[in-house]
């Protein structure tokens, strides 16, 4: 009988511990997917709080950091899909900068005593992001510092990166400004980008772009503008970049960089083409210069011409042993006529140009 009670009380204590030992698996389960469920909900809320990507943050603004008194960076954007993005402007007569000979006469102007000893606008080789693709490398000019990467000096800090004079002369409308940068500095009305033309030499200055018209996501972008209406008649202009952190606080970011800057203008005023072959020949008052071309041949030729004015009409004329060039515009009533002959070797190839309207014309073969 003992041995029978016995024998019952193990098997009775069996089941209980085996018992225990499933509630204890049960609320140790049910513990460990609370936890996880919190550090889930914690990752979640962290990754949805104001001014993460993709959601509504400081001021508004998609995808921003939060700062104090509702003050913002934005965050960085995708890597340049291509290998390098193309110059700005035109394909034309252009002035260029790309900083691999050095300053090319830019120069470096304080905006005012910020506490700082030297402007932080200076010639940068391939740091503080400057070895990304997107520009000419290595070189750029650089607002920040290289030893950190930002523009972080502990206080206020302001300068300008101007251009040398450049020439007009020779090229005409429309005029385009073109420059590659990359931008990562605080959002709103901090840290203030502004680019300015001047037509006196730098004794006057008109803002032509700030940065809402910039890509602020440290990352490199290519910009061009036309500045035909700055520009208007003026025969040189010069550049500037000017950078303002405003006070001392949210400068950690990497800052600006700029690069490739182009002035470009047209290299021809002038464009007469017929109106049934379509043959053209465009030409410079200024210099001279000319192209023409054969539309049913594909023959082309160029060269320089003598440029003289008479009322509204102006004529381009080049006589040569080998070539007859003469082309003539009417200003007033907009019309236009070419004759062109050219020997090489035993060919000659002549054609005329009749141009009933040249403000149509396209210069393009049809």
């Amino acid at each position: 009988m003992n041995n029978q009670r016995l024998t019952r009380s193990k098997s009775l204590l069996a089941l209980e511990m085996s018992f225990i030992g499933l509630l204890a698996w049960v609320v140790f389960s049910s513990l460990i997917a609370w936890q996880s469920n919190t550090v889930l909900a914690g990752s979640a809320q962290q990754i949805q709080r104001p001014g993460a990507q993709g959601l509504p943050g400081a001021q508004g603004q998609p995808g921003a950091q939060g700062l104090p008194d509702g003050r913002f960076v934005p965050p960085e954007g995708p890597p340049p899909q291509s290998s390098r993005v193309p110059l700005a402007g035109t394909a034309n007569a252009c002035s260029s900068f790309d900083f691999e000979t050095g300053a090319q006469g830019f120069t470096v102007v304080p905006d005012f005593g910020t506490g700082v000893a030297t402007p932080l606008w200076h010639l940068d080789n391939a740091l503080c992001r400057a070895f990304l693709p997107g520009h000419t490398q290595p070189f750029t000019f650089y607002y920040g510092q290289d030893s950190t990467c930002n523009y972080n000096t502990g206080t206020r800090n302001a300068a300008s990166l101007i251009s040398p004079v450049i020439n007009l002369t020779g090229t005409f409308a429309p005029f385009s400004l073109g420059f590659n940068y990359l931008l990562f500095v605080e959002g709103g009305g901090f840290d203030t980008t502004f680019v300015d033309l001047s037509t006196d030499g730098g004794t006057t200055w008109t803002q032509v772009l700030s940065k809402a018209n910039l890509v602020n996501d440290n990352q490199w972008h290519n910009l061009a503008r036309d500045i035909t209406a700055v520009v208007g008649a003026a025969s040189t202009v010069r550049v500037r970049f000017r950078f303002d952190s405003i006070d001392n606080i949210a400068n950690s970011t990497t800052g600006w960089h700029v690069d490739d800057v182009l002035v470009c203008g047209q290299p021809f005023n002038f464009c007469v083409q017929d109106d049934s072959t379509g043959d053209y020949i465009q030409f410079n008052t200024v210099t001279g210069v000319y192209v023409t071309k054969q539309c049913s041949t594909g023959f082309t030729a160029q060269g320089v011409g003598t440029v003289t004015t008479n009322g509204n009409t102006i004529t381009l004329t080049q006589k040569g042993p080998n070539n007859f060039v003469s082309v003539t515009v009417d200003t007033a009533a907009h019309t236009g006529h070419a004759e062109i002959r050219v020997v090489m070797g035993l060919k000659v190839v002549a054609y005329n140009i009749v141009d009933s309207n040249y403000l149509n014309n396209t210069c393009v073969c049809p």
